[in-house]
């Protein structure tokens, strides 16, 4: 089986984006999953999903976001992104913050890089938990960019967040330490989601595989803290992204689908899937599609009934490329 492809991706501002690709061996992919990764982790813990779709005759693009794996460190750390001072001349004027911004548009930058390689492919973005979120801004914003979107461990809004009441304490944080100095926010918000499980390592909530959230644990590249700054920018875009008039932009042609765990806490009894489902008809979307999975937690992709999540996946690729 083909391994993947490490390499580097300069973007808009000059940071250097680490990518990931998993190419099939026989040419050209009938398809490219491009993968937006979650808060606190890196591309490469999907790399048994990629090599799943590579046996199904698909391509795999991911990307280390900002302040994350082997990205980080271009941008100070893990946790840490510097905000993005070019030009915004293609963001509305009320978008979020810059760092939040720069990564969706470096996910643009490495999906246009894919397209050139691969000119008339299709490419579908499957983004889970925060990058579930960049997913949606990304569909918002470039959407003609993507034949379909998938969307796993999603959520319409931080659980637990009560954005003015965070806002103005990650300002305060902001105003003493800088925007790059460790916050205690976002550990403090994670743990809270471990409460209705046995704590065991304090990251039950991600899986009931236990091997897997024992890697989770012993990779130094999971569970950090975000930088006061990137916390406060992902707080502005949830704003942005559940705006109505943000929401009106997705197009009505777009396919989504969406996955989740029913004892997810982060989509609080699957409450913030049915709004989330809830906007994409506000949107108006005509091919939308949605599954919970009975007794799965977070990471559906790592989860004790990964095998049948992944075939449920690669058969709505199936239908949808």
């Amino acid at each position: 089986m083909t391994a993947y492809q490490p390499g580097l991706l300069t973007a808009h501002d000059g940071i250097q984006i680490a990518t990931y690709t998993w190419l099939p061996d026989n040419g050209r992919p009938r398809a490219l999953v491009q993968i937006a990764h979650g808060a606190a982790e890196h591309a490469l813990r999907y790399d048994r999903f990629a090599r799943h779709l590579l046996e199904h005759g698909y391509g795999v693009v991911a990307t280390d976001h900002r302040g994350h794996g082997a990205t980080a460190t271009s941008t100070g750390g893990l946790g840490v992104t510097e905000p993005d001072t070019g030009d915004s001349a293609d963001s509305a004027d009320d978008d979020p913050p810059s760092s939040w911004r720069a990564i969706v548009r470096d996910l643009k930058t490495a999906g246009d890089q894919a397209r050139t390689l691969y000119p008339g492919v299709p490419v579908v973005l499957l983004g889970h938990s925060m990058g579930s979120m960049l997913a949606r801004d990304y569909a918002q914003e470039y959407a003609d960019d993507l034949t379909a979107l998938v969307l796993t461990g999603a959520f319409r809004t931080l659980p637990g967040a009560e954005i003015d009441t965070s806002l103005a304490g990650l300002e305060q944080e902001i105003a003493e330490h800088g925007r790059a100095a460790h916050s205690p926010y976002i550990p403090g918000l994670f743990a809270s989601f471990n409460d209705p499980f046995p704590h065991r390592t304090g990251f039950e909530w991600l899986s009931r595989d236990e091997a897997e959230v024992d890697a989770y644990v012993a990779d130094e590249r999971c569970g950090f803290p975000f930088s006061a700054g990137l916390a406060l920018d992902w707080l502005h875009a949830v704003r942005k992204i559940n705006d109505p008039r943000s929401v009106a932009r997705m197009p009505a042609d777009l396919p989504v689908h969406v996955a989740a765990g029913e004892e997810d806490p982060c989509n609080q009894r699957m409450t913030l899937i049915y709004e989330l489902l809830e906007d994409f008809r506000y949107a108006g979307v005509e091919d939308l599609s949605w599954k919970g999975y009975p007794g799965a937690r977070h990471e559906i992709l790592n989860e004790t009934n990964r095998d049948e999540v992944h075939r449920d996946l690669t058969d709505w690729l199936d239908a949808h490329v």
